[in-house]
């Protein structure tokens, strides 16, 4: 049996910049829509830039969840890349009502299937 594996690219332009400011919104938000999901999370890191905006990262025994911000531009850009059975559908849904984006786009990718 193939392993299904999925990589979703989410990019968000919010018109509250202030949520894309400083890692504490992130990191609860990834770390429990993960889990909630099905994920199984092995480690996190969160990088706060200065003044302001943020970078993070959780690796998943199911693969990755990347975030990076740029609250200048409104955007924050989401990389969920899983090879298991995790909901990506409901953290994208979790990130979209935190959010409430004015503008978004979502492109899923399958990775390594043959041609």
């Amino acid at each position: 049996m193939e392993l299904k594996r999925s990589h979703v690219l989410y990019d968000v332009w919010v018109e509250d910049t202030r949520l894309l400011e400083t890692v504490g919104l992130w990191q609860t938000l990834l770390l429990s829509a993960a889990r909630d999901a099905g994920a199984t999370v092995l480690k996190a890191h969160f990088q706060q830039f200065t003044p302001i905006g943020i970078t993070g990262f959780l690796l998943l025994a199911e693969s990755h969840i990347s975030v990076h911000t740029w609250p200048e531009e409104g955007l924050a850009t989401i990389d969920i890349f899983t090879c298991g059975a995790m909901d990506t559908a409901s953290i994208i849904h979790r990130i979209h009502q935190c959010l409430d984006p004015c503008e978004e786009t979502l492109t899923t990718i399958d990775r390594g299937s043959e041609f």
